[in-house]
């Protein structure tokens, strides 16, 4: 016999019979019969609680199963944020390394001493005629400003990756937004199909009381004819009593498919808005990146960076064309470079381009200023990055500690990406 049908034979037992004459010798008999029956069902009670105890564990051995599988998702999901911060911190540390050292270059180029710091604005001031003849022809182009000019000058190394990055992320931005669009339309047609089978829920529900009432009413006068023109009226009760049964089982079988209904836009609702915060997220942390990028190099989008690097390339080639010409300017720009290594600089070749900092004081202020902005900037992003870095760590730690068996499955995750939670 099933468990289910233990349960209900159990349930459905008749009570126990009273007794008021206990001292009677039936009385007694009844007594030793209700005494045996009591052990029988202690007994299959005793089985029927054997098979519940097994099937609970049954249960509890499913939901730890799947239990698993959620905490290694969401494990998964800490250590690729965890990767991805890690990364992105290096790249930010680099940047950082690289501010610094201009930093300091300005710094050893302000503590110079008068003769040396002479000497090397006279140098500046040849290099900045010869660059103003050479910026009257490429002024004639009107290709860009020279301010442009010189701040695209100032990061050509990185402008062909910052426009392949930038290109990316804005064809990522118009998929997540299609992506955010398409998950909106589909949660809000979800929830406008709920509203409808719940609706007809509702309708067959009242069709269902509504048809029993009319079949009552049906019955009741037919009892009453019956028994006023002392006629049978059998076969017209069974009629109305098959009405009723075949309504009934249409409704019935309606109200299933709009609960199943239910059922299956519930779980397309929740995987829905699940995928819709992920997008979200993927679309916060992109347009972030993107915007970052925009305020560096100073554009509005991805093609007005590719246009002005173009431009910028035009003017280069024009400009090296005259300045091959011009033995001079190649002369002093050698000059001031190597004066500028003499003194310790780390990247001197950037300021043959930045030769009016050198002579205007005031120009070099702007410049470190930029630059400590700059830099600050970098260090609040560090911070956040290491906020979020130490939140993931601490939560892959806190998540081992409690399961370690999940130990391995991190360690695997960050390995491939040379990685650990040591570090």
């Amino acid at each position: 016999m099933g468990l289910f049908n233990k349960l209900k034979n159990y349930l459905n037992e008749e009570p126990e019979d009273e007794f008021e004459d206990s001292g009677s010798e039936s009385g007694k008999l009844k007594k030793e019969k209700v005494k045996e029956k009591k052990k029988k069902r202690g007994k299959r009670i005793s089985e029927d609680n054997e098979d519940i105890i097994n099937l609970e564990k049954e249960l509890k051995a499913v939901r730890a199963n799947k239990s698993a599988d959620n905490e290694k998702a969401v494990v998964k999901d800490v250590c690729e944020q965890l990767v991805d911060v890690s990364y992105h911190m290096e790249d930010m540390k680099q940047e950082y390394k690289v501010v610094t050292n201009y930093l300091v270059d300005i710094q050893k180029i302000d503590e110079l001493p008068i003769q040396m710091a002479n000497e090397l604005i006279d140098t500046a001031k040849s290099i900045e005629l010869l660059e103003k003849d050479r910026q009257k022809y490429l002024a004639s182009e009107n290709l860009l400003s020279i301010d442009r000019y010189n701040q695209i000058a100032m990061y050509e190394k990185d402008v062909i990756k910052t426009v392949k990055e930038l290109n990316e992320m804005e064809e990522r931005d118009g998929l997540l937004k299609s992506d955010m669009g398409y998950l909106e339309g589909e949660k809000e047609d979800l929830e406008y199909l709920r509203g409808e089978y719940a609706d007809g829920i509702t309708r067959i529900r009242g069709i269902m009381i509504g048809v029993f009432l009319v079949c009552f009413v049906a019955m009741a006068f037919l009892l009453i004819y019956a028994l006023s023109k002392r006629e049978s009226v059998t076969v017209y009760a069974l009629m109305v009593g098959a009405l009723l049964m075949i309504a009934f089982a249409i409704s019935y079988a309606r109200y299933l498919d709009y609960s199943s209904d239910i059922k299956d836009i519930d779980a397309k609702h929740k995987k829905a808005v699940s995928l819709l915060n992920k997008v979200k997220v993927k679309y916060i942390n992109n347009v972030n990146a993107m915007d970052y990028l925009y305020e560096k190099f100073d554009v509005n989008s991805c093609k007005e960076l590719e246009y002005q690097w173009e431009q910028y390339n035009t003017m280069v080639s024009d400009a090296l064309k005259y300045s091959r010409a011009n033995k001079d300017l190649r002369f002093f720009k050698e000059q001031l470079i190597e004066k500028l290594k003499k003194i310790g600089v780390t990247d001197a070749e950037v300021w043959t381009r930045q030769t009016n900092a050198i002579i205007d004081r005031r120009e070099m202020v702007e410049i470190t200023h930029s630059l400590n902005v700059r830099r600050q900037k970098l260090r609040e992003k560090l911070a956040t990055c290491e906020t979020i870095k130490s939140n993931a760590t601490t939560a892959l730690k806190a998540a081992i500690e409690e399961k370690p068996e999940l130990k391995a499955y991190v360690a695997e995750i960050l390995e491939s990406y040379r990685l650990s939670l040591e570090n």
